[in-house]
C-alpha cells in the first residue's frame, strides 16, 4: 500500500470515527420531552406544568423533562422513576424536573429543583451500581452519592 493510500485511508476512518462519537453523543442527551417517570399516586389537587400548558397530574400520568409538578394545599403527588426511586411532594409544594441520566437502559430523572414546599425520596440501591440524586433548592444543593462497590 502506497503512503496516498495510507493517508487516504487514515482520514477514512478518521472522519468514520468522529461521525460514530456525534451519533453517540446525540443520541444519549438529554432533552425535553424525555419521559423520566410517572404519577404513581395523587391526592387532592395537583398539576403539571409542561411547555406553557398545564396538565392534571393523576396516577399514570408520565412525567416528562423539564417538568414542574405542583400540589395545592391538601393535596400530594408521588413520582415513580424506571430505578424503583420516588420522589413524595407535599402539600402546597412544587418540583422542577431538572436533568435525566440512563438507568438500566432508561431514561430517568437525576437532578430536580425544589421550587417550594417539601419532599421526601426513596433512591433504592437494587442492582448494587453507582448511583446518585441530587436535589436543588433556592438555598443549597443536596447529592446524596452511593459509595461505589
Amino acid at each position: 500500500m502506497g503512503a496516498k493510500q495510507r493517508i487516504c485511508s487514515r482520514r477514512v476512518a478518521l472522519a468514520i470515527a468522529f461521525a460514530a462519537v456525534a451519533l453517540l453523543t446525540i443520541g444519549t442527551s438529554a432533552r425535553a420531552g424525555d419521559v423520566v417517570g410517572s404519577v404513581i399516586k395523587a391526592t387532592g389537587v395537583a398539576q403539571i406544568q409542561r411547555a406553557g400548558t398545564a396538565l392534571p397530574a393523576n396516577a399514570g400520568t408520565q412525567i416528562e423533562l423539564h417538568d414542574q409538578v405542583t400540589t395545592q394545599p391538601e393535596s400530594t403527588v408521588t413520582l415513580g422513576f424506571p430505578d424503583g426511586s420516588s420522589l413524595a411532594l407535599a402539600p402546597s409544594s412544587s418540583v422542577a424536573i431538572e436533568d435525566s441520566a440512563m438507568v438500566q437502559g432508561k431514561v430517568a430523572a437525576s437532578r430536580v429543583t425544589l421550587l417550594s414546599g417539601k419532599i421526601h425520596t426513596i433512591v433504592p440501591d437494587k442492582t448494587g451500581a453507582p448511583h446518585s440524586a441530587e436535589v436543588d433548592t433556592p438555598n443549597a444543593r443536596t447529592i446524596n452519592a452511593a459509595p461505589l462497590h
